[in-house]
């Protein structure tokens, strides 16, 4: 009998007393506190690279669209539907259709079009909602025989390495795949670019803060500020 007490206290001697095991507890969910915003960035650093990727490859496949076609890019995709634009979006058209599919294995991959950032809502708007992220500059995306701006030819549009092809529209803003910043107002907040991996600033509307995902005529993708995205410099491909 003697022998079995003294295991017992043992036993007792080597276990944890309540405040031993509160005091862990404290200091595993500091330790979660502290890596959570970490994890946090690194996860939007993912899907940054992600999205830039993405726009890597619709850069890559209109490129090579371009070599093929006299050096002229296929049509911006806006409202109206057009045989030559570069996504078929609209809910009656197949997007297997699209211009740049051919070039991008000739399959449509749905997730290469859709930012992994992009939240998905939509604002209301009077023909059917774009479901994408992406949009393609109008100055260089147009359609062959459009009188309202005339096509250029890759060839044409000066310091490539500004001047953006395509972009990451903001949900806010979206209504087709057209993006054109010479039409932003105050009053409509449209053809904007998204703020969504720039955790600097809120994800909305306002013209001068944070960056967004754009890929270049010259074929790199990078972040760029959203007010110089709406600048001459960087749309207009006859520009300096």
């Amino acid at each position: 009998m003697q022998r079995a007490s003294q295991i017992h206290v043992r036993h007792n001697e080597n276990g944890f007393t309540l405040i031993e095991l509160l005091v862990v507890v404290a200091i595993i969910a500091l330790l979660i506190a502290i890596l959570l915003p970490s994890l946090g960035k690194a996860r939007e650093k993912a899907k940054l690279t992600v999205c830039l990727s993405n726009l890597r490859q619709l850069g890559l496949a209109a490129f090579m669209y371009q070599g093929e076609n006299m050096g002229f890019f296929p049509g911006a995709g806006g409202s109206a539907s057009r045989a030559t634009d570069w996504v078929w979006w609209q809910a009656a058209r197949d997007p297997n259709q699209g211009m740049l599919v051919p070039y991008m294995g000739g399959n449509f991959v749905k997730k290469v079009y859709i930012c992994p950032s992009d939240p998905g809502t939509r604002s209301p708007a009077s023909y059917t909602p774009y479901q994408y992220s992406y949009t393609a500059n109008c100055n260089i995306f147009v359609t062959l025989g459009d009188t309202v701006i005339k096509p250029i030819r890759y060839g044409n549009i000066r310091s490539p390495s500004n001047k953006m092809e395509l972009v990451d529209e903001d949900a806010s803003s979206i209504d087709d795949a057209c993006f054109a910043p010479q039409d932003w107002t105050a009053s409509s907040k449209t053809n904007i670019i998204s703020v969504y991996h720039d955790k600097m600033v809120t994800n909305n509307s306002t013209l001068n803060y944070g960056k967004g995902a754009a890929n270049f005529a010259d074929g790199h993708s990078e972040l760029l500020q959203r007010v110089d995205a709406m600048t001459a410099h960087y749309y207009d491909p006859l520009q300096p």
